[in-house]
């Protein structure tokens, strides 16, 4: 690989989207403005919550009180924590959305007539998640009580809840960190649309009678939307910090680094993708399909991944937003850094080089 070449085609790229202002706003600004917006617009229901129970009291009661809670499997069972500790990390981990605490004499007080203490602990990093939880935890608590009360009279559940990482359970603490990884998307489709410009316009022709080679032409291609994808980053988070002032808690170059992953990835996917295509139009509605519709439903941004569906399970597992937008949120929220995050950004990590070498592969110095 020669690096005069390639910085040629480096020197060319960013010259290129610094002087189309189409470009240069797609890579920059918009997602900003696509955060800004989006934040005020997305508010779901969500169809699942994942509970981590800890029951100390392990009785007859407690088991019936737990088997109502997950009658519809709206509410489910997902782990048995034994410490608060425990639930601690299934927390961090998005293992569990909902951790219950069952108290050593909840059977022994509902019986004498009393009321007995239950403790919530709920994630706030996903506040849509947490408040619908939480009223149906409350919802399904206030029955079973009035079941026991016809046994015993003046039986109550006191449900005491405690919201973790966001306490007041603001949703926009939540959506704008999820949903920075969508608006990133744009360098993708801004790339997908240079390269089949080129095809478009017959530049590509031209290119291909010179010495450049493929590894030298994709990673002209391909730094410059890295570079310019970390400056609306940066922007992204002003706004998410700035204006709707939600809290950044983790180490920042663990951020800046998961966060060059993430557009590695991303653009990694759009370049081998749009090595296939030949012309705009079918690479933004390819993109668009692929991508950015996918990310809103099916990444956890809106509403918690579908374990029910092992299609949904796969099709989510291979978009980068959805170990992104668990990236985000744990960073932003849960003081989260590299250490905790190592599986997200190990596999972002490998999409992107999987990705760039599926288009080293598929690359070819030639016109159809």
């Amino acid at each position: 690989m020669s690096f005069h070449r390639l910085w040629a085609i480096l020197r060319k790229e960013f010259r290129h989207i610094r002087r189309d202002k189409r470009t240069l706003f797609l890579v920059t600004l918009s997602p900003s403005i696509m955060l800004f917006t989006f934040a005020y617009l997305f508010a779901f229901e969500a169809e699942q919550v994942r509970l981590g129970v800890w029951d100390s009291d392990q009785s007859a009661l407690s088991r019936q009180y737990i088997a109502s809670l997950t009658s519809d499997s709206k509410l489910t069972v997902t782990a048995y924590p034994g410490s608060y500790a425990s639930i601690s990390d299934a927390i961090r981990r998005g293992d569990i959305q909902l951790g219950v605490v069952i108290p050593p004499n909840f059977q022994a007080k509902l019986y004498a007539g009393e009321s007995s203490p239950v403790q919530i602990i709920m994630d706030g990093s996903d506040a849509i998640t947490a408040r619908q939880g939480l009223v149906r935890f409350q919802q399904r608590s206030a029955d079973f009580s009035r079941q026991v009360t016809m046994a015993a009279p003046g039986a109550t559940i006191v449900v005491q809840d405690q919201a973790w990482y966001n306490r007041s359970l603001k949703s926009t603490y939540s959506m704008v960190p999820g949903l920075i990884p969508i608006v990133l998307i744009l360098p993708s489709l801004a790339i997908a649309l240079a390269l089949t410009r080129e095809k478009e316009l017959g530049s590509f022709e031209t290119l291909i009678t010179t010495p450049v080679r493929s590894i030298e032409y994709l990673l002209g291609k391909l730094i410059p939307y890295v570079v310019f994808g970390l400056i609306s980053a940066i922007f992204a988070t002003l706004v998410a910090i700035l204006w709707f002032q939600v809290p950044l808690r983790g180490p920042i170059p663990d951020l800046v680094l998961m966060t060059t992953l993430y557009l590695l990835a991303g653009l990694g996917m759009s370049l081998f993708i749009s090595g296939l295509l030949v012309s705009q139009g079918t690479a933004m509605r390819v993109i668009l399909l692929i991508f950015f519709v996918p990310s809103f439903f099916l990444t956890g941004v809106t509403l918690p991944v579908d374990l029910r569906s092992a299609g949904g399970q796969l099709v989510s597992f291979i978009l980068p937003a959805t170990h992104f937008v668990q990236i985000t949120r744990g960073v932003f929220l849960k003081e989260m850094g590299l250490g905790q995050l190592a599986p997200q950004a190990l596999y972002l990590a490998a999409i992107g080089a999987v990705s760039f070498a599926s288009s080293l592969l598929t690359f070819r110095k030639q016109v159809d």
